[in-house]
């Protein structure tokens, strides 16, 4: 069926997000997944949309499903598990692929695998399209131009290819740190922690991706007096790794992430941060997600702290925002309605930088997502 947006797993906490936000809009869509009761539930509130049932198991049903939408938007989880059929599926059946998911590994295997399929088939496929990674790669993009005195003018949707920054200088770092206070995670993320316990973390350092152990370095970073000043954070699976280094040169880039002000529970997250590798693998199966009720996550507040420097020259932009879930669906359909809008540009894997110009993309997904936005400079 012809459409602007195929919305699959559209039943799950984020699905549904996106869906009503693309409703909102006014986008035609249709919601997918492969349960049909759930599918017809969602569609009772959402009558403007068309419904689909499709299998991961059935590859060419996926297709058929994907055939005729400009966009697919893969709400399903965990990614490293069900992501790669749907991004097959949606590149053969001619569609750009929008993902949500920040599993480091998962968003370096595409980058590896099918960069060469999307570029042949003309369309895009941009993984990470939530505040992990999107909001991350954007900010650090923006603040790595201020540091190099570079003015990145037009609209927020590129229409051609950005040359990477600072190729002729490199920057000496840049880091995303990710605060939170009082984070709620739903069972897929908890899934996907469970399924990523004890894996070594990439770090880019001298043009290439290293290994190193999750918490093994600390940085002091400050998301302001809502988030109690200046706190500790620790290195952690940033899908920005990946996606930075394609706009923007720089020694080392690194991802970092706090989930408390007290410097004790912060002590204490380290070690059991750095005992993980140790941890069976089969043991981590034990772990049984939590359920939390809808009310629970909005609880959440979080702030992306995007840093750039190079030598005595340094510069920050914070993103801050409540909800990761509903901002995260927020995100997406932006992206969704961005890629379905635009009458050409970059194709093939993208980072979020290379689709999208830093400043004025992130205004409108700060209007679109409620989101507040304070760079260091102006």
């Amino acid at each position: 069926m012809n459409t602007d947006v195929v919305v699959y797993g559209a039943t799950g906490l984020v699905g549904r997000r996106v869906a009503a936000d693309l409703d909102r809009g006014g986008v035609a869509f249709v919601i997918a997944g492969r349960r049909a009761d759930a599918i017809d539930a969602l569609g009772a509130q959402l009558p403007a949309a068309d419904k689909c049932i499709a299998t991961l198991r059935e590859p060419e049903a996926l297709v058929r499903a994907f055939t005729g939408a400009k966009v697919v938007v893969n709400c399903a989880g965990p990614l490293a598990e069900v992501g790669e059929p749907i991004v097959v599926a949606a590149l053969a059946a001619g569609a750009h692929y929008v993902d949500l998911g920040g599993d480091q590994t998962f968003v370096h295997t595409l980058f590896e695998r099918h960069d060469s399929g999307a570029r042949r088939a003309g369309r895009v496929v941009v993984p990470g399209c939530a505040i992990d990674c999107l909001l991350g790669d954007l900010a650090a993009a923006w603040a790595a131009a201020h540091v190099c005195g570079h003015v990145d003018e037009g609209d927020a949707v590129r229409a051609e290819p950005a040359a990477r920054l600072a190729e002729d200088r490199p920057l000496d770092e840049v880091a995303v740190s990710y605060i939170f206070d009082d984070l709620v995670l739903s069972p897929g993320s908890q899934k996907t922690l469970f399924g990523n316990l004890g894996t070594r973390i990439l770090a880019w350092r001298r043009d290439r991706w290293e290994s190193v152990a999750p918490a093994s370095e600390r940085r002091r970073v400050n998301a302001g007096p809502a988030f109690g000043g200046e706190r500790e954070a620790v290195s952690f699976a940033g899908s920005d790794v990946v996606t930075i280094p394609r706009h923007v040169a720089a020694r080392t880039v690194q991802t970092f992430v706090s989930t408390t002000r007290r410097a004790a529970a912060a002590a204490a997250m380290r070690l059991v941060a750095r005992a993980l590798p140790l941890v069976p693998r089969k043991a981590t199966e034990l772990l049984a997600p939590y359920t939390p009720s809808e009310h629970e996550y909005t609880r959440t507040r979080f702030a992306v702290v995007a840093q750039a420097r190079r030598g005595f020259s340094a510069a920050q932009v914070v993103v801050r925002g409540h909800d990761i879930y509903e901002t995260s669906g927020a995100i997406a359909a932006w992206v969704a309605r961005a890629l379905v809008a635009r009458p050409a540009g970059p194709v093939g894997m993208r980072a979020p930088a290379e689709l999208f110009r830093p400043e004025p993309a992130l205004q409108e997904i700060a209007t679109a997502a409620g989101l507040a936005i304070e760079p260091s400079f102006r």
